[in-house]
């Protein structure tokens, strides 16, 4: 008897190829080529890619959805998720500003037939009052499902949703089948609940997406700056992914797993030797099965 891993359907989240970009910089839009970033995650091995809003708009107003849509198809890349939606449930111009995100993120989802949406609370020193964001988050889930769009809110200890829990409490006040969360180790990790405790709380029919990338307890900096520059490759840091994915499996998580590495190393490593290396360090991370060999006595 020999051992073997099954390749898992990996998506390489929208940071993983976009070389020299972050989250909140004045320019959220990859310096790499569109068509080169596919190219490169399809042949790392990965089974779907994640796109940016600031990425998607210049896609669209260069060679346009269809094209867009086509690439990622002929790659062979069957899973697309969009990002990512903050402010739904501010006012004034905040408001009006992601509601054109909103917007924009519906088209691209509906045209490049997304399985998710990635839905964010923000960065808040203070967090408001969680019943702002359940009614708020009502509202989406419903306008989603007209469409027929599935959302993935996402708890992160640095904004107006700091805990799964309180993740759960908000998706949970829906009945809207897009209502749906987004399970990050990094973010629970830091949480400071072990990964056991986390899949057995989680309502799993809620569990739209999941992450895997590793990292580390002590933080540097900020929470937010620790999360943008510090997070490190499956099975190299200190959270345990191979742990967490199989607490995951346990559960009866069955979907695809996306790989978020978003690090000051990562964003300075060559494309494919970064996609490759992310690749690989995830792949190792699923558990091991059985397998029978035959061969003559």
């Amino acid at each position: 008897m020999t051992t073997s891993r099954t390749t898992p359907d990996l998506i390489a989240t929208c940071w993983l190829s976009a070389g020299d970009a972050a989250p909140l910089r004045a320019s959220e839009a990859s310096p790499i080529e569109i068509s080169e970033r596919i190219t490169a995650v399809a042949q790392s091995g990965f089974a779907g890619i994640g796109l940016v809003h600031e990425d998607l708009i210049l896609a669209k107003n260069s060679i346009g959805y269809p094209a867009l849509a086509e690439l990622i198809q002929a790659a062979g890349l069957r899973h697309v998720e969009v990002e990512f939606l903050n402010d739904w449930w501010a006012t004034g111009n905040d408001r009006a500003s992601s509601d054109q995100i909103r917007t924009d993120l519906f088209e691209a989802a509906l045209a490049l037939n997304a399985r998710h949406i990635k839905v964010g609370a923000g960065n808040a020193d203070e967090p408001l009052p969680i019943k702002i964001l359940t009614d708020a988050f009502v509202e989406l889930a419903d306008d989603a499902a007209t469409q027929g769009i599935q959302l993935a809110l996402e708890a992160t200890p640095f904004s107006n949703l700091r805990t799964t829990d309180e993740a759960i409490q908000v998706v949970s006040a829906s009945d809207s089948p897009s209502a749906g969360l987004m399970i990050d180790i990094w973010h629970t990790a830091k949480s400071g609940l072990s990964h056991k405790d986390i899949w057995s709380r989680l309502p799993l029919e809620r569990v739209a997406a999941v992450e895997i990338d590793d990292g580390y307890f002590e933080t540097r900096g900020t929470v937010f700056e620790d999360t943008i520059n510090r997070r490190t490759y499956c099975g190299e840091g200190e959270f345990n992914t191979a742990e967490f994915i199989a607490c995951a499996i346990e559960a009866g998580y069955e979907g695809p797993w996306g790989v978020e590495v978003i690090s000051e190393v990562h964003r300075n490593t060559p494309l494919r030797q970064g996609l490759q290396h992310a690749f690989e360090t995830a792949v190792a991370s699923f558990p091991q099965t059985p397998s029978l060999t035959s061969g003559k006595a």
